[in-house]
């Protein structure tokens, strides 16, 4: 197997071809001549092959097997800066694709509103959206399929800058007639006897499991669905009452029904909905999405998302 020689050696061996000289060479690169004369060793050692013919009267010059090389040592050079100027553009231009997992039901309700100042400034720039679950989210950020995740938090995975977003209060979402619309507030109790229709999603199925049990309620569940519109429309057409957290700009559904949020009275535990993103180095395109996630938060705009006590 041919020995390992590295970029500066080959950099050191390509300078000195240019210049014809071993000690001109060694000037160029701010480097002792040995330096440049053991680079130049290494690299014929590392091909088998002798590339070189060296003499002080006349310096460096190749052999037909070195002409032969000299343009493929060249090409992986070239190669080489040409990927390091994609890096730094990366990291300091707002271009490129930025790959978002999420796990937030509600998340068409907000990322839209984030995103659109963002692109709107940079045509350059090109979202992709993943919807998954928790625990696929963090194996993505961590293995490089998405740049930056938001999720609800559950079991953070080490590795991982995290920071919450928002705290989410749980709430009973009603058909508009449905006899218990006109409550100022509900309670888990207040559902033992009614028909449910619940998300059911990794974390989420188990939330729920747990607050019912907590509040010696056996929930009687008559239809569940992956999708936060299925059980919105679910509701809307009467098949039961649910209980969700990110409440949606609209009370109406898909298929046009009238719905209703009425908040929790006591308070379950609330939802977390996390930021993520690894916390090295990330690309300039990845810390303004992040940038724009907090503001967005951080303002009374992320207030509508969360269920507010009726008067």
């Amino acid at each position: 197997m041919p020995a390992d020689v590295s970029l500066k050696a080959l950099r050191y061996f390509m300078t000195a071809i240019r210049v014809g000289s071993i000690t001109e060479a060694a000037r160029v690169v701010n480097v002792v001549p040995s330096a440049v004369h053991t680079a130049i060793n290494q690299v014929e050692a590392a091909f088998g092959l002798q590339l070189t013919i060296r003499s002080r009267a006349t310096g460096i010059s190749l052999t037909a097997t070195g002409q032969q090389m000299e343009a493929k040592i060249q090409s992986l050079l070239d190669e080489y800066e040409s990927l390091m100027r994609d890096g730094s553009d990366m990291r300091s231009q707002l271009t490129g694709t930025l790959r978002v997992g999420y796990y937030a039901p509600a998340a068409p309700a907000f990322m839209p509103r984030i995103l659109g100042q963002m692109m709107s400034d940079n045509e350059g720039v090109t979202v992709k959206f993943f919807e998954c679950d928790t625990q696929s989210a963090q194996d993505g950020l961590l293995s490089g399929i998405y740049d930056v995740i938001v999720c609800v938090a559950n079991a953070m995975k080490p590795g991982i800058t995290y920071e919450t977003l928002l705290e989410v209060p749980a709430y009973v979402l009603l058909p508009v007639d449905h006899g218990l619309a006109a409550r100022r507030s509900l309670s888990l109790a207040d559902l033992a006897d009614q028909s449910l229709v619940l998300l059911d999603l990794p974390v989420i199925s188990e939330y729920y499991a747990t607050q019912f049990d907590q509040a010696g309620v056996a929930p009687r569940v008559v239809a569940t669905a992956t999708s936060l519109e299925m059980v919105r429309s679910l509701v809307g057409d009467g098949i039961g009452c649910s209980v969700l957290h990110m409440v949606t700009e609209t009370n109406i559904t898909y298929a046009g029904d009238r719905v209703t949020a009425i908040p929790l009275q006591p308070a379950i535990e609330p939802f977390k909905i996390v930021l993520g993103h690894l916390p090295d180095n990330p690309r300039r395109l990845v810390r303004m999405f992040v940038d724009e996630l907090r503001g967005f938060f951080s303002v009374e705009d992320a207030a509508r998302l969360r269920i507010s006590p009726r008067d």
